[in-house]
C-alpha cells in the first residue's frame, strides 16, 4: 500500500516521494490473535461430605437465628402496643382492677419469658462454629461463649430479684388496704416492660444483625 503525504508535495507540482507502509490495523484484525478465544468450562467443584455437612450447619443455625429474632421481634412488639393501649380501662372497682391487671400480668410475663428465651438462644448461636477461641479486641479480650450466657443468666436473675423486691414495696405502699393488690400489679407491668426496653437497648446488634 502507497501512502502520499501532502506535506512532501513540491510548490511547482513537482513529484510526490512515495513511501510504502503497512496498515497495522488492518493486519491485526485478520490476524487470528485478534480474537478471543473461549476459555474452557471451569470443573464444578465438589464438597466433601465433611464440608457439605458444615454447609447444613451454617444454614440450619442462620435459620434458626432467624425465628428467634422473630420471636424476639413478636413479643417485644405485642408488649410495647399492650402498654401504648392502655391496661384495664374499662375496670371501675377494685375487684375489676383486680381480675384486669392479674390477666394482664400473665400475658406481660409470657411475653417476657419469650424474649429473654430468644436473646439467650440468641447469645448461644453466636458462638464460632469452628471453635476458635474468641480473638483479644482493641478493649480487651472477648467474652467466650459461656461468659456471654453466664453474664445474661446474672442480669436476669438480679432483674428478677429487684422486681420481686419493686412489687413488694409497691404493695405495702397501701399498708394491706385493698388497693395494694391491683397497684403491685400495675407497677409490675412498668417495670417488666421498661426492663424489655433496656434489654432491646443493650442487645439491639444481636437482635439485629
Amino acid at each position: 500500500m502507497w501512502i502520499y503525504p501532502s506535506s512532501s508535495a513540491s510548490k511547482g507540482g513537482g513529484s510526490f516521494r512515495r513511501t510504502p507502509a503497512l496498515v497495522l490495523c488492518c493486519a491485526l484484525s485478520l490476524s487470528p490473535l485478534g480474537f478471543s478465544q473461549p476459555s474452557p468450562p471451569g470443573r464444578k467443584k465438589v464438597l466433601t461430605p465433611a464440608q457439605q455437612a458444615l454447609q447444613q450447619q451454617a444454614r440450619d443455625a442462620a435459620a434458626k437465628r432467624d425465628s428467634l429474632r422473630a420471636q424476639a421481634k413478636q413479643a417485644f412488639d405485642s408488649e410495647m402496643a399492650r402498654e401504648k393501649a392502655g391496661d384495664c380501662p374499662d375496670a371501675s372497682s377494685t375487684y375489676e382492677f383486680n381480675i384486669c391487671y392479674g390477666k394482664a400480668v400473665g400475658i406481660t410475663d409470657q411475653n417476657l419469658a419469650a424474649y429473654e428465651e430468644a436473646i439467650r438462644a440468641l447469645l448461644v448461636l453466636r458462638s464460632d462454629p469452628t471453635g476458635q477461641p474468641p480473638m483479644p479486641g482493641p478493649a480487651g479480650p472477648e467474652l467466650t461463649l459461656r461468659e456471654h450466657v453466664v453474664e445474661f443468666d446474672q442480669v436476669e436473675q438480679l432483674w428478677h430479684s429487684y422486681l420481686d423486691t419493686a412489687t413488694k414495696a409497691a404493695f405495702h405502699q397501701f399498708s394491706g388496704g385493698t388497693g395494694g393488690a391491683s397497684f403491685s400489679m400495675e407497677s409490675r407491668l412498668r417495670l417488666v416492660r421498661s426492663h424489655m426496653a433496656e434489654l432491646n437497648d443493650i442487645y439491639d446488634m444481636l437482635l439485629r444483625l
